[in-house]
C-alpha cells in the first residue's frame, strides 16, 4: 500500500496545463479577496486607454496645427486628452497600489494552505523521498518573492500586454500589413533567440547546482561548532577555503557563460528592432510623401507602432516567467490535491468510539508486512499478534529489529503493505483517521513541545478537565514541578520563541510528555522508552505508578532494559521484523533461548557500569555514563 505515493513529474506536467493553472490562480485570488480579483482585470482598462490617449496626444497637436486652428481649437483637444490621461493614470495607480498591497496578503493564503495541508497529509508521505521533492517544491513556490508571488504581477501584466498588442496590431495592420508582418518577423526571431538563451541557461544552471551544493555545504559546516573543532585542530582552514573558492570560481564562470548567451540575444534583438523601426519609418514616410496619410496620421501611426513594439516586448518579458510560474503552481496544486489513504467520511461512528474509550481495547495484527521505499527486504515480515484487552505487553529487540516501525504501523502512521490491523475486531480501513488515532496514545522518544502553555501542550485543548490533568501529572511525578512554575499551567514553553517562556531538562520534558499521553482518553497506550531521560529514583517512581496509570487501558511498553519489563503480562522479542520469542520474564529466562542470552549480556553490561561508577567515586573522578541502553538502545 505504501507504493501508492510514487508520483512522477511527467504526470504532474500532463495534469496541469497553462490555462488550468491560470484559472486555478484566479479562483484562489477570488476566494481570498474578491476586490483584489476584480482589480486584476479592472487595472487593464485605464492603463490601456491612458496609453492610447498618450499616442493620440501628439497626433492631435499636429492635426490642430495642420488645420491652422485658433489657440483654443489647438489646445482644447490637448487639454481634454491630457485631463483624460490624468484621470485614467490616477485610477490605474490607485487600483495598482491596492492590488500590490494585497499581493503580500494573498501569498499568506498559499502559506496557510500549505501549512494546513502539511500537518494533515498521511505521515508516511513525510518520510517518502519521492514525495519530499513535491512538498519542498510546493513550499518553495509559496514563499515570499518566489514564483507564486511573481505570478500576481506577471499574469496581469501579460494580459495587459496581450490586449494592448492585439488592439494596436489591429490598428497598425489596417494601415500597413507589411509593417505588421515585419513586426511579427522580428518578434519570432526574438522568441527563437530567447528560447536558445534559456536552453543554454538550463544547461549551465544544471552544472551550477553541483558547485552550489559544495559551496553551501562548506558554508554550513563552517558555522557548525562541532565541525569547527576539527577544522581548527587538524589545520583544515586553508584547504577548506581553497575548495570553497574553487566552487565559487566555477559558479562565476558558468554564470558568465549564461550571461554571454543573454547578451548575444539582447544585441541581436537590438539589431532586429532597429531594422524593424527603420522599415516602419520609411514606409510611413513614403505614405506621407505620396499623400496617403497626413502628418497627424504619420505621428499617430509612429506612436502606435512604438506602443505595439513596447507591448510585445512587455509580453515577451513576462513570458520568460510563465514556465517557472506554471511549474510552481503545478507543484503546489499537486501537493494540495494529495489524497489520503484513510476514508474521508463514514467510519465506525462517534457512539462506537465513545464506547471503545470506556474500557481496554483489543489490538490484532494479521500477517502484517511492511517494506520501506527503496529497500529490497521488508522491515516487518508476515507478523501476527493479538493483544487482549487490558494486557500489558513488552516489546523488545536489538537495534534494527523493527520496533519503531511496528509502533508506527499500530499507530496508523504507516499502512501495511500486506496484512491487516484491527482494533476491537474492526479493520483499520473501517475507521476514519481521526477515529482511529483517537483510540491510541503514544509517548515517542522524539516528541516535540510547542510554544504554548504547559496545559495546552499536555491537553491540546482550549478547555480541559482539571481533575484528569492533575491525576496525569501526579502519576508521573510532575505535579511538584508543575506547581513550582512561574504561572503553573499557564507558563509558556520554548524560550527560543518567547523570552518569558521556560525550557525543561530532558527528564522534565519526559515527564510532561508522559502526562500528555495519560491525559488523552485512549484505551491503547504505547510507551516508547518512557524512562530514557529519567534518573533511577524517577524511574522507580514511574514503575510503581504504572499499574494505576494503565488502569482500564491496554498498553505496549518498549524498553532497552530487559529487567524493567518484569511487570508486563507478556514479553515479545522482535528480531529482523519477526517475533522469535514470547513469554513472561521468568518463563523466557527458564527457556534459555535468545532472550536469556541477551539478558545475561545486558546484565553484565550494567554490572560493569556499576563497577566503573564505584572506581570513579573512589578516585574522585567524574563518572561519564556509557551509551544509554547499550546494545538495546534504539
Amino acid at each position: 500500500m505504501n507504493n501508492m505515493y510514487h508520483i512522477t513529474a511527467d504526470k504532474q506536467k500532463r495534469k496541469y496545463g497553462y490555462a488550468s493553472n491560470v484559472i486555478y490562480f484566479f479562483k484562489q485570488m477570488k476566494s481570498w479577496n474578491k476586490w483584489m480579483f476584480f482589480c486584476a482585470f479592472l487595472e487593464i482598462v485605464p492603463q490601456t486607454l491612458a496609453r492610447f490617449l498618450g499616442d493620440l496626444l501628439p497626433a492631435s497637436l499636429v492635426s490642430g496645427l495642420e488645420k491652422r486652428g485658433t489657440v483654443l481649437q489647438v489646445l482644447g483637444p490637448l487639454f481634454a486628452i491630457a485631463l483624460g490621461m490624468l484621470v485614467l493614470n490616477m485610477l490605474a495607480s490607485a487600483i495598482n497600489s491596492y492590488y500590490y498591497e494585497q499581493t503580500n496578503y494573498f501569498l499568506l493564503h498559499f502559506v496557510r494552505k500549505f501549512t494546513h495541508k502539511v500537518v494533515d497529509i498521511d505521515y508516511e508521505r513525510l518520510e517518502d523521498a519521492n514525495y519530499k521533492d513535491i512538498k519542498d517544491n510546493a513550499w518553495g513556490s509559496a514563499r515570499m518573492g518566489n514564483d507564486i508571488y511573481r505570478a500576481c504581477g506577471a499574469v496581469t501584466a501579460l494580459l495587459t500586454g496581450l490586449i494592448t498588442a492585439v488592439m494596436y496590431g489591429i490598428i497598425l495592420g489596417s494601415k500597413s500589413f507589411v509593417i505588421l508582418l515585419a513586426a511579427f518577423f522580428s518578434i519570432a526571431i526574438n522568441l527563437y533567440l530567447l528560447g536558445v538563451a534559456r536552453k543554454m541557461h538550463g544547461k549551465y544552471f544544471g552544472k551550477i547546482s553541483k558547485y552550489s551544493k559544495g559551496e553551501a555545504y562548506i558554508s554550513e559546516r563552517c558555522m557548525d561548532s562541532a565541525a569547527g573543532k576539527d577544522i581548527r585542530i587538524y589545520k583544515m582552514l586553508d584547504y577548506i577555503l581553497k575548495k570553497y573558492d574553487d566552487n565559487l570560481e566555477q559558479i562565476g564562470a558558468l554564470y558568465g557563460k549564461i550571461h554571454n548567451w543573454y547578451c548575444f540575444r539582447n544585441l541581436s534583438g537590438a539589431v532586429l528592432e532597429f531594422g524593424r523601426d527603420l522599415l516602419a519609418f520609411l514606409l510611413l514616410g513614403y505614405y506621407l510623401s505620396q499623400g496617403s496619410i497626413s502628418a497627424a496620421e504619420f505621428v499617430f501611426y509612429i506612436g502606435i507602432f512604438s506602443s505595439f513594439s513596447q507591448s510585445v516586448e512587455h509580453v515577451l518579458r513576462n513570458v520568460m516567467f510563465i514556465n517557472a510560474i506554471n511549474t510552481s503552481i503545478s507543484y503546489f496544486r499537486e501537493f494540495e490535491e494529495t489524497e489520503s489513504v484513510w476514508r474521508e467520511d463514514g467510519g465506525v461512528g462517534e457512539a462506537a468510539i465513545e464506547a471503545y474509550k470506556q474500557k481496554p481495547i483489543k489490538l490484532e495484527l494479521k500477517n502484517v508486512t511492511f517494506t520501506y521505499q527503496g529497500n529490497e527486504e521488508p522491515t516487518i515480515k508476515d507478523l501476527s499478534l493479538t493483544i487482549t484487552p487490558g494486557e500489558k505487553l513488552a516489546l523488545i529487540g536489538l537495534n534494527g529489529a523493527g520496533k519503531t516501525t511496528l509502533v508506527k504501523l499500530i499507530c496508523g502512521l504507516y499502512m501495511p503493505e500486506q496484512g491487516e490491523i484491527l482494533l476491537n475486531d474492526k479493520k483499520m480501513e473501517e475507521y476514519t483517521r481521526d477515529e482511529y488515532m483517537s483510540l491510541i496514545s503514544v509517548l515517542f522518544q522524539d516528541s516535540t513541545l510547542l510554544p504554548l502553555s504547559v496545559d495546552e501542550n499536555i491537553t491540546g485543548e482550549k478547555e480541559w478537565d482539571k481533575a484528569r490533568l492533575e491525576r496525569a501529572l501526579k502519576l508521573y511525578g510532575f505535579w511538584e514541578k508543575y506547581n513550582a512554575l512561574p504561572q503553573k499551567g499557564a507558563t509558556k514553553l520554548v524560550k527560543k520563541i518567547e523570552e518569558t517562556a521556560v525550557d525543561f531538562s530532558g527528564g522534565e520534558k519526559q515527564k510532561l510528555l508522559f502526562a500528555r499521553a495519560l491525559y488523552k482518553r485512549a484505551p491503547l497506550v504505547i510507551l516508547d522508552e518512557p524512562t530514557a531521560a529519567l534518573d533511577p529514583i524517577a524511574e522507580n517512581e514511574l514503575y510503581m505508578n504504572l499499574g494505576a496509570a494503565m488502569e482500564n487501558r491496554t498498553s505496549i511498553y518498549i524498553s532497552h532494559r530487559l529487567s524493567s519489563t518484569r511487570f508486563c503480562d507478556r514479553i515479545i522479542l522482535l528480531e529482523h521484523g519477526r517475533i522469535i520469542e514470547v513469554g513472561t520474564h521468568e518463563g523466557l529466562l527458564a527457556a534459555g533461548g535468545r532472550y536469556a542470552t541477551l539478558y545475561d549480556m545486558q546484565s553484565q553490561y550494567y554490572k560493569d557500569e556499576e563497577e566503573r561508577k564505584k572506581r570513579s567515586a573512589a578516585m574522585g573522578d567524574e563518572h561519564v555514563e556509557g551509551e544509554k541502553g547499550g546494545i538495546f538502545h534504539e
